[in-house]
């Protein structure tokens, strides 16, 4: 999958001209990229081939970054990513632009405890993704993690013990997942000594 990402194979506009895209059925299919899930991955993917979504690109990223991936959700939303990469060239960084609004939204009104939870569970899953798509070759450029780490711990959130708690619990995802950025062995008993 990383090879196909790192070097994609386009298809050239005249084959996308002979795909559907008609308004009705594209938007059939960007409603269903809301809703990414492991069970409808082939389906998803048999549908995303059938249609042309070059005039679409920005509401299918918009569909990708609203949607709430579960763990279980993540190898299927990294597959459709792909696919959608492999197919529009402009679909890569627009996606990496979305995905990042989950960490820096701009200046908000503090929310309720739920809506903070919530927020909480959707910057882990997208980190996750954002991680899993960099290792596949979607996203190329790794000085977003650099950035996403640095607004983590900054010292504007160390000063709430929630949003503290929340950002360590975000770090060590990032260190259990993104293992390779840190330096450290993929697996095995020094791992565990390394990392602690």
């Amino acid at each position: 999958l990383r090879q196909s990402n790192v070097k994609p194979e386009r298809p050239d506009p005249s084959f996308l001209r002979t795909l559907d895209s008609s308004i009705k059925r594209n938007t059939a299919v960007i409603k269903k990229l809301k809703q990414i899930s492991e069970e409808q991955r082939e389906s998803l993917m048999d549908e995303l081939r059938s249609v042309n979504l070059s005039k679409f690109v920005t509401e299918a990223v918009t569909a990708i970054c609203d949607a709430k991936l579960k763990t279980s959700d993540l190898q299927a939303a990294v597959q459709i990513c792909s696919l959608l990469h492999q197919r529009y060239q402009d679909f890569s960084s627009s996606l990496a632009q979305g995905l990042l609004k989950v960490f820096f939204p701009g200046k908000a009104v503090e929310d309720l405890e739920t809506d903070r939870n919530s927020k909480a569970m959707k910057k882990r899953s997208t980190l996750k993704l954002l991680l899993e798509l960099y290792f596949v070759g979607v996203i190329e450029d790794s000085s977003i993690f650099v950035n996403i780490i640095k607004d983590l711990v900054g010292m504007e959130h160390l000063k709430d013990r929630d949003t503290t708690q929340t950002n360590l619990s975000l770090l060590a995802t990032f260190a259990r997942q993104g293992r390779v950025f840190l330096g450290l062995p993929l697996s095995g008993p020094e791992f565990s000594k390394e990392f602690f």
